[in-house]
């Protein structure tokens, strides 16, 4: 079942701070202190996104199937990149036709976990002004170098 062509997306329009890099788009939404990376295959669905396009012009337009793309909006629309989602359908690709696309070629979101102020500020362990790390004074990189007392 091939998704409806009628839903136009539309990129959240407040609350987001884009940044392009070697091909792939980063992305971070300020309300809810989240970040993701869209792989370049997400990043040329996101960059498609005009207001006016539809899923199949989406899809015509970065030459992807219109499910695949139906798939990767959907998964912006749950991170909560774009405005709205309306209902698109579930996209059940076969394993055949994953292997066709080429995995290179999917549209890939991965969602990057963004510390609060606070919660980045909190480690102190192996800074100068800090206390040493130690086998019970564990380091927020989970890598102590014993001898010196220092985080890697």
């Amino acid at each position: 079942m091939a998704p409806s062509s009628g839903f136009v997306p539309q990129r959240r329009r407040s609350g987001l701070i884009t940044e392009e890099l070697d091909g792939e788009v980063l992305l971070y939404v300020e309300p809810a202190h989240q970040a993701f990376c869209l792989n370049p295959t997400a990043a040329r669905v996101w960059q498609a996104i005009d207001g006016q396009r539809d899923v199949g012009a989406i899809a015509e337009r970065v030459s992807l199937e219109r499910e695949i793309v139906a798939g990767a909006l959907r998964d912006m629309g749950e991170s909560g990149l774009l405005e709205a989602v309306t209902d698109l359908p579930s996209v059940d690709l076969s394993r055949r036709r994953l292997v066709g696309a080429g995995l290179i070629a999917l549209p890939f979101i991965m969602a990057i976990t963004v510390p609060r102020a606070a919660e980045a500020a909190s480690c102190t362990a192996g800074l100068p002004s800090g206390p040493a790390c130690s086998p019970t004074v564990h380091c927020c990189t989970g890598i102590c170098n014993e001898a010196t007392g220092i985080c890697q």
